[in-house]
C-alpha cells in the first residue's frame, strides 16, 4: 500500500469557501485557519507570477486587501478560489506598474544629474 502524500501547495475550493463562510459568522474563531488559507494562496500566486516587487510587501497587502473585500465574496457567482486569485493578481499588477514607475523617475532624475554638480 503506497501512502499518498498531502499537497501542502494545494488549496481546495470547498474548505476555502467553508472557511469564508465560518469566518463571516465567527471571526475569532475561524481568523487563524482562513489566515493559513490566504497565506497559501497568496504565496501560490507570488511563486507563479514572478513579479518584479518585494514579497513580503505584496503579501502583507494582500493580506489587507483580501479582508476588506471578503464581505463582496459571493459563492453563486464563482470560486473562492476564482475570486480571490483574481483580486490578488490585479492588486500585485498595480503594485509592480507603480513601482516600475517610481524606479523609472528616479533612474531619471538620476541621469539628469551630472558630475559638475558635485565639484564646488
Amino acid at each position: 500500500m503506497v501512502k499518498s502524500k498531502k499537497k501542502t501547495h494545494y488549496l481546495n475550493n470547498k474548505d476555502f469557501e467553508k472557511t469564508i463562510k465560518n469566518y463571516l459568522e465567527d471571526p475569532k474563531k475561524y481568523e487563524d485557519e482562513l489566515v493559513t488559507k490566504l497565506d497559501l494562496l497568496i504565496t501560490n500566486i507570488l511563486h507563479t507570477f514572478k513579479f518584479k516587487i518585494d514579497q513580503d510587501d505584496a503579501k502583507q497587502e494582500c493580506f489587507m486587501l483580501a479582508f476588506r473585500v471578503l464581505k463582496n465574496f459571493n459563492p453563486k457567482s464563482g470560486s473562492a478560489f476564482n475570486y480571490f486569485t483574481t483580486v490578488f493578481v490585479n492588486n500585485l499588477k498595480l503594485m509592480y506598474t507603480k513601482n516600475k514607475k517610481y524606479s523609472e523617475k528616479i533612474q531619471k532624475y538620476q541621469n539628469l544629474r551630472t558630475p559638475d554638480e558635485y565639484q564646488t
